[in-house]
């Protein structure tokens, strides 16, 4: 597992905007910290364990600020309030931002040929809630994934860095430069 931290510039494609982070990883955990643009500028802020298990998320944007907390029992808390539609997931997914796609990746260490089906704790930025989001990751080769989400009817194929970072991601981000 890499160490250190690692900086990523997305630009979006839908809609047109982008998205700077910073992975930071230390002896504990793994820290996730974003800026992304768009129809809104939202900043956030991901704590996981070091294993790439979510902890806590907080999201800020013009439209107000959210507190994602998961405890150790597999609880999820939003904003004070429990979310026991998500009890148990292991991992957030922003819905704005390809970066959460890097914890599952990173946690599941996925052979070149493998798959896994997860389920997220989804922020849906469409109604800004806390969802269940069935996901499956099936590592293609050493930097592709198909993800997929089948209650959605999506899947795409992304390329991702050696840290786990997405590079690509059909339609939506590509790194800048």
């Amino acid at each position: 597992m890499i160490a250190g931290s690692h900086v990523v510039m997305w630009i979006a494609h839908q809609p047109p905007g982008n998205d700077a982070c910073r992975f930071a990883v230390t002896s504990r955990s793994l820290l996730i910290e974003g800026s992304c643009t768009g129809e809104a500028t939202t900043r956030y802020r991901v704590r996981a364990e070091r294993s790439g298990i979510t902890r806590r998320a907080r999201i800020y944007s013009r439209l107000g600020e959210h507190l994602i907390e998961r405890d150790k029992s597999g609880r999820w808390e939003m904003d004070g309030r429990e979310v026991p539609e998500v009890a148990g997931a292991l991992d957030i997914d922003l819905g704005f931002t390809p970066a959460t796609n890097t914890l599952p990746i990173r946690r599941l260490g996925l052979a070149i040929g493998e798959a896994a089906d997860v389920t997220a704790a989804w922020f849906d930025p469409a109604d800004r809630r806390l969802k269940p989001l069935r996901q499956r990751y099936e590592r293609i080769d050493a930097d592709h994934y198909r993800y997929s989400a089948a209650d959605h009817g999506f899947e795409a194929d992304l390329t991702v860095d050696k840290f786990g970072a997405v590079t690509h991601y059909p339609g939506y981000w590509d790194t800048a430069g």
